[in-house]
């Protein structure tokens, strides 16, 4: 008797997964993911540049301010590490908002030396104090890599930052203190833009879920299916 009930139920699976197939049954969530993979990349694309214009970094400088220049050494070791990731990160941002204002780096500098933020002002803006200096060694671009002298005119002013064993946010802040930048503020079309970004994510992660539910049990299903025809070749 339970071996004629198990080949009930079984052939009963059968029956279901028949009928879907014939009338084509499908749900909306169980599409490949080919098919939706351009509103994915618009919408991370749209997400990134977002991120560009309001990130950590997002300030707008002082119009006396002529160059920013970062001198680290290639390794994240020995306190490296924050000007790296400020680079990578902040330094975006900044170039972003202040496009006419010229930010090289240099990563030649010894592991043991210090990692040093320069700031270039222009006309005798800012007062010379004990951590300025009127030169720095050479300079490499952040994006043409063309190794350039930093050389500061003679009216210019140059303050620095030790970035040594600083993390990004604390270099930002020290950056923001002493250049008096000010923030961007988003727009109220950033806002209603990211409200529905977050939407559209929420949206998706639900879709996921829902299409990975189908899919376990398309999965069981088929696995009935498999052992209904062994049972009844049997």
């Amino acid at each position: 008797m339970t071996r004629v009930r198990t080949c009930e139920r079984l052939l009963g699976s059968l029956h279901l997964h028949e009928h879907r197939k014939r009338q084509q049954i499908t749900s909306p969530y169980t599409t490949k993911m080919g098919s939706s993979s351009l509103p994915q990349r618009m919408r991370k694309l749209q997400t990134k540049l977002l991120a560009i214009r309001l990130g950590s970094g997002a300030f707008i400088l002082p119009k006396d301010i002529k160059k920013i220049h970062l001198r680290f050494a290639p390794n994240m070791n020995g306190g490296h590490m924050g000007p790296r990731k400020f680079w990578r990160h902040e330094l975006v941002r900044l170039k972003f908002h202040n496009p006419a204002i010229p930010m090289t780096i240099d990563r030649t500098a010894a592991q043991d030396e210090k990692a040093i933020l320069s700031v270039h002002y222009t006309n005798d803006s800012a007062p010379q104090t004990s951590s300025s200096a009127t030169s720095s060694p050479a300079a490499r671009d952040s994006t043409t890599k063309n190794t350039t002298p930093s050389v500061a005119a003679p009216s210019d002013r140059v303050e620095t930052i030790n970035m040594t064993n600083f993390n990004n946010s604390q270099i930002l802040d020290a950056l923001v203190q002493l250049t008096k930048a000010y923030p961007v503020e988003p727009t109220a079309q950033d806002k209603e833009e990211l409200a529905t970004l977050e939407e559209q994510r929420v949206r998706s992660a639900a879709a996921a879920k829902l299409s990975a539910e189908v899919r376990a049990r398309q999965k069981r299903e088929k696995e009935l299916l498999e052992q209904a025809r062994g049972e009844m070749a049997a």
